[in-house]
């Protein structure tokens, strides 16, 4: 049967776009700023030279595949490359000089000096304003750790607003042993993964919840402080992780308080040793911070300018991220498609918890001391429709205080609530039953 006319000749040229090579040369210490709508696919091959993303370095003759992705490819070496995306036009790509890749591998190179003077290693923490690099920093200095020697840095990021090897809404802290996945933004697979061609790594996670910081700040300085024990024990019974240090990812300055108290126990619980200060803000953040700090660390308060192939974010972009931060925990990358399990439970079956927030609560309990920041939760549609939920180590029937201080289990989405039936539908990452334990709710929704 014949199609109208015209009809298949628009088809046939979408197909030709879509798969149409183009060829882009990168000169040496230079970068291309790789930024394109949402879902787009964007493949990249390198034919000639050294590339790195992040500090990772591409191999050539590889295809890479990008999607929901914003990035910077440095170009160590004079590059030549092939990209295909229908959806970007090679008119509007960004070629320009990198001015700040020298300084960043000075940086590298005096924290590597420090991890070969000592057992203990460098700690190092990034602070500076939204949109100054401070992850894309982090991500490089750990890719380089790992490159020529044999370290396993730890790498800390306390900002629960980024998903990185977890969902959003948490804490985490996972030892870098080996290379970072360069196609995606949650640094890689963790070992809720599955098998993958990378290997995965194994975070600590602690669950903060909410949002945003200033939603209880109290519960989020509980779950940093929890972290830095573990990560002491960590540091204690890992003398290669003790002399690889750690590499400490904070939020932006405008989320944390105003006279610096959060910052300032960050840097006491984690014995920072090194303070990094970045962005075009770098000098003011050093008058502020300085004499406050340098008990701490002594001389070793740097300041880097805002890195050149840094890509500004939106809150749009932000919402991206974590919504590809829980749909990879639950149903893999494109390269590695997992197959959750979904299970039903009786709502009575099911004992849940949120995180107090202090913009939902009565001015008249606002600054009060309690035992807790728990509070429990009725099982409803409204309260849990399409929410992100953690399992915790603790039982159904435990009390608040145990439920706020357990450990993760992992994380489970609730995809329908019944309240006809007294049903509930639950996605989990692995089979099995629900576990008989109190379950955590978390103000992140994600609706397949």
């Amino acid at each position: 049967m014949e199609s109208l006319p015209g009809l298949s000749d628009g088809r046939a040229l979408a197909v030709e776009d879509s798969n149409e090579s183009h060829t882009l040369t990168i000169p040496k210490g230079s970068e291309w700023k790789v930024e394109r709508p949402s879902e787009a696919r964007l493949t990249i091959r390198i034919k000639s030279g050294i590339a790195e993303i992040f500090g990772t370095e591409l191999a050539n003759d590889i295809e890479y595949e990008f999607r929901n992705f914003n990035f910077s490819i440095l170009a160590v070496e004079d590059v030549t490359l092939e990209w295909k995306c229908h959806e970007m036009s090679s008119q509007s790509l960004q070629v320009v000089p990198n001015s700040t890749s020298n300084l960043v591998y000075n940086l590298h190179f005096a924290l590597e000096k420090m991890r070969c003077s000592s057992f203990e290693g460098p700690r190092v923490i990034v602070i500076g304003s939204s949109g100054s690099g401070k992850t894309a920093l982090c991500r490089t200095l750990c890719s380089y750790a790992i490159k020529f020697k044999p370290f396993q840095p730890m790498f800390i990021n306390v900002n629960p607003q980024e998903g990185i090897f977890s969902p959003p809404g948490c804490v985490t802290a996972v030892p870098i042993s080996d290379i970072l996945d360069v196609q995606c933004s949650t640094w890689g697979q963790s070992m809720t993964s599955g098998a993958t061609p990378l290997h995965s790594k194994q975070p600590f996670v602690k669950n903060f919840g909410l949002e945003r910081i200033s939603d209880n700040r109290v519960l989020f300085t509980k779950m940093v402080n929890e972290l830095a024990l573990v990560v002491d024990d960590r540091l204690a019974n890992d003398a290669l992780v003790r002399r690889s240090g750690c590499i400490i990812d904070t939020p932006p300055l405008s989320h944390l308080d105003d006279d610096g108290q959060e910052l300032e126990n960050m840097i006491r619980q984690f014995k920072v040793n090194v303070i990094i200060a970045i962005g075009d803000d770098a000098d003011e953040i050093f008058e502020k911070y300085s004499a406050r700090f340098m008990p701490y660390v002594g001389p070793n308060f740097i300041r880097v300018p805002k890195l050149s192939g840094c890509i500004s974010t939106d809150d749009v972009y932000k919402r991206l991220l974590q919504r590809s931060a829980i749909r990879e925990y639950f149903y893999g990358t494109y390269k590695t498609v997992l197959s959750p399990y979904a299970i039903g439970a009786d709502i009575g079956d099911v004992n849940v918890w949120k995180p107090k927030n202090i913009m939902e609560l009565p001015e008249s309990e606002v600054g009060v001391a309690t035992e807790t920041e728990m509070l429990p939760v009725e099982v409803t549609a409204g309260n849990l429709q399409h929410s992100l939920v953690a399992i915790t180590y603790a039982d159904r029937k435990s009390s608040p205080v145990d439920v706020e201080h357990a450990p993760i289990l992992g994380f489970a989405l609730i995809t329908e609530v019944n309240e006809k039936r007294n049903k509930l539908r639950i996605l989990l990452p692995v089979p099995g039953r629900l576990p008989n334990k109190a379950v955590t709710l978390t103000s992140y929704r994600y609706l397949e």
